[in-house]
């Protein structure tokens, strides 16, 4: 096609410019990789495992010319090009040097990292503005996935999933409580925090406790919403759209949460259940987990441990304490309340999925399965063993009775230390999906003792370490 389009193509608020170029392609009928000829590239696109195909999260930046030339192709003025596609202005400033044929440049870079996430538009509304029923992308933030108009939630366009959205006809909560949010950012702007930063503490929060959910038997609000994301029921793909589905169900009680934690009243709970200036540990039943239980409608909240044991929110009210009390020097990001470390922010849907299909397959390594605390665990089994069987020695001059019973207690101590970190590898390897007859086959147990030893281990593990590993009895199913 030539340099001038003749039809004009006006961009979506907030779309990718790849997702521009691939609607000029689609409206002039023609293979976007034909389109992409006109520019020369400096880099190779990101590539969808397992299709080879551009990633739709993919984002282009462009020099001056080949903005220029895109601007042309759609008819459109660049100014407007500008307002509407947030990379746009990162483009020049990316290339230093022009080509050496004098030819319009452009480069591949995923759009999370040139802007923010991306999500598929929604179809019927793209169709309404564009008049094209085409696939078009745009940066949407964690509070923007809501289109109100046709109850559809966008679902983030690199989670390889190979969804758009999910119907939102079912969660009426999820659809109206996108409307609560701009007060909730007023209000952090007021404060002086960055409104996506308060969002980003409150969803790994949920994220955190969308996992123990699992064990609470007083949740019945997650496992309703979640079965109605998926088309009324989960179904044998259970796990998969818990992944999925994860952020629009957890969406209402985040924007709760984001709003409770911007409160000067929740943040004065924090002060006196901390023991305010003489130091006490934090009461998981406090003032502030009963205040949490009542705005989320969850009043058994502080009975099932959720306060200590999100690292989100333990963070988020460590900060507040300690910069009351003044400990730390300025500029230290442990005063920070909405400074979150990598460990804290919950783990993205493509990890999920990807771990979902190994576990699957059979590839998932031992490493990635394990919870660090259980393998540290059973790391110390195997190396007390190890210990005991070291001190053995046949060549013992002690008398023959005092040698053997030495010897023999020695074996039994170390037989017992090694049934407990072979039942704890079972446990584990159950957890990560292994059958249970498969493990009685290997441990040479019936898989009823082995089922009871199991179970035995889990309860023994909590009791010393506040957490139970292995598979859980999941509520969900029941609903």
């Amino acid at each position: 096609m030539t340099q001038a389009g003749a039809l004009r193509i006006a961009p979506l608020p907030a779309e990718t410019t790849w997702s521009l170029m691939g609607r000029i392609a689609a409206r002039y009928g023609m293979p976007v990789t034909d389109l992409r000829a006109s520019w020369q590239w400096r880099n190779h696109p990101p590539r969808s495992p397992g299709t080879g195909g551009v990633r739709p999260d993919a984002e282009v930046l462009l020099d001056s010319a080949g903005q220029n030339l895109l601007a042309a192709m759609c008819r459109t003025d660049p100014h407007s090009l500008e307002r509407a596609l947030p990379a746009w202005t990162a483009g020049p400033a990316t290339f230093t040097e022009p080509s050496g044929d004098g030819r319009p440049q452009a480069c591949w870079q995923l759009g999370a990292m040139a802007h923010r996430p991306v999500a598929f538009a929604c179809r019927l509304c793209t169709a309404r503005r564009t008049g094209q029923q085409v696939v078009a992308m745009r940066y949407r933030d964690g509070w923007q996935r809501v289109c109100p108009r046709h109850r559809r939630w966008a679902l983030g366009a690199g989670d390889g999933h190979g969804l758009e959205h999910l119907d939102l006809a079912g969660s009426p909560a999820v659809t109206s409580v996108q409307q609560r949010w701009p007060a909730v950012a007023r209000r952090a702007t007021a404060a002086g925090v960055a409104p996506g930063a308060v969002f980003a503490v409150a969803q790994a929060v949920m994220c955190q406790w969308w996992d123990m959910a699992l064990e609470w038997e007083g949740e019945r609000v997650w496992p309703a919403r979640l079965h109605q994301l998926a088309g009324g029921d989960a179904g044998p793909q259970f796990w998969w759209w818990r992944a999925v589905a994860r952020e629009p169900a957890v969406f209402p009680e985040a924007v709760a949460l984001a709003e409770a934690l911007l409160d000067p009243v929740v943040v004065e709970m924090v002060w006196r259940d901390s023991g305010a200036e003489r130091m006490r540990p934090f009461p998981p039943d406090g003032e502030f987990g009963w205040e949490l239980g009542r705005r989320l409608g969850r009043p058994w909240l502080a009975h099932v441990g959720a306060i200590p044991d999100s690292s989100a929110l333990a963070g988020w009210w460590g900060a507040i304490v300690r910069r009351r009390r003044g400990v730390g020097e300025p500029g230290d990001r442990g005063l920070d309340p909405w400074w979150m470390p990598r460990d804290h922010q919950p783990v993205s849907v493509t990890a999920q999925l990807r771990t979902l299909a190994q576990r699957a397959d059979g590839t998932i390594t031992w490493r990635a399965c394990l919870p660090r605390l259980e393998r540290a665990w059973i790391n110390d089994k195997v190396r007390e063993a190890t210990e005991l069987l070291a001190t053995l020695g046949l060549h013992d001059t002690a008398p023959l009775a005092t040698a053997t019973r030495h010897l023999l207690d020695t074996l039994s101590q170390s037989i017992d230390t090694l049934d407990h970190a072979v039942i704890a590898i079972a446990s584990a390897a159950q957890s990560a999906g292994v059958p249970l007859g498969y493990l009685a086959t290997w441990t040479h147990t019936a898989v009823e003792v082995l089922q009871q030893d199991i179970d035995d281990h889990r309860d023994d593990l909590e009791d010393q370490c506040g957490h139970r590993p292995g598979p859980v009895r999941c509520p969900f199913d029941a609903v």
